[in-house]
C-alpha cells in the first residue's frame, strides 16, 4: 500500500480527493466566468438582468480663444469638439472679461452673447446673455448625455446592455460651437478725451467638455 492509500484508507478515497479538488478550483472560476459573461451567454437581445457596479471614467477637454473688442465690436468664437471613443456629458461655456482701467462709477463695460449650435451633432438649443465686464461674465451648461452627472451607482434588475444604452450621447455634441459676443464700451461718465477712458477689452470664451467612458462591473451576490 502506497503511503497516500494508507493516509487516505483507500483508492476510492484518494479519487474522491482527487474530483473534490477539482471542483474546487473549476467551479468558481466557471462561475466567474458565468457573471463577467452572462450578456453574451443570455441569449436575449438586452442581455442577461442582474446587479451591476456602475463607474465612469472621466476626463475634460479644455478650449479657450481671447481676442480685445472694440465698442460694437463682435467677435465669433469657433471651438470643434470630437470626443474620440469618449461619451461626452455636458458642455461649459464661460465668456470672461475684466474692465479694471475705468473709474468711477456706471462706466463698467459689457457684453452681450450669443450661440450658433447648428453646426453641432443633436443640435442643442442656442442660448444667450448679458453681462458686465468683471470676471466671469456669461457662462452656458448644456447638457448633451440625459442626466448624467459622473456619480457611481449600483444598477439591479437590469442588464448590462441596458445600462450602456442609458450612457450614451447617441453621437450627439460633436462638431462646430459658435459662440459670439459683442462689446459695449461705457464712457457715458467720463468724456471721451479723458486720458483713463477705455475703448475696448480683452474678452475671453473657454470651453468645458466633460467626457467619460463606461465601466460596469457584476456584483456577485452573498449566499
Amino acid at each position: 500500500m502506497t503511503g497516500i492509500e494508507k493516509l487516505f484508507g483507500s483508492q476510492r478515497a484518494i479519487t474522491i480527493l482527487v474530483i473534490s479538488v477539482v471542483f474546487a478550483i473549476v467551479f468558481p472560476a466557471y462561475f466567474s466566468f458565468m457573471a463577467s459573461n452572462s450578456d453574451d451567454l443570455g441569449g436575449a437581445s438586452s442581455g442577461a438582468k442582474g446587479k451591476w457596479q456602475v463607474d465612469f471614467i472621466q476626463d475634460n477637454i479644455t478650449s479657450d480663444e481671447t481676442m480685445n473688442l472694440g465698442d460694437g465690436e463682435q467677435g465669433d468664437y469657433f471651438f470643434e469638439l470630437d470626443s474620440g471613443d469618449m461619451m461626452i456629458g455636458f458642455v461649459e461655456i464661460t465668456v470672461s472679461c475684466n474692465d479694471n482701467d475705468d473709474t468711477g462709477p456706471g462706466t463698467n463695460d459689457d457684453v452681450d452673447v450669443s450661440t450658433d449650435f447648428s453646426g453641432v451633432e443633436g443640435t442643442p438649443d442656442d442660448e444667450s446673455g448679458s453681462g458686465s465686464c468683471n470676471g466671469d461674465t456669461v457662462s452656458f451648461t448644456i447638457g448633451i448625455t440625459p442626466e448624467w452627472d459622473g456619480s457611481s451607482y449600483i444598477a439591479d434588475g437590469v442588464s448590462k446592455n441596458d445600462i450602456e444604452a442609458q450612457w450614451t450621447d447617441g453621437g450627439n455634441g460633436t462638431g462646430e460651437w459658435l459662440t459670439s459676443v459683442v462689446m459695449n464700451v461705457n464712457t457715458e461718465l467720463i468724456p471721451v478725451n479723458h486720458p483713463f477712458a477705455d475703448e475696448d477689452e480683452d474678452v475671453t470664451v473657454s470651453w468645458r467638455v466633460a467626457v467619460y467612458s463606461l465601466e460596469i462591473t457584476a456584483v456577485a451576490e452573498e449566499l
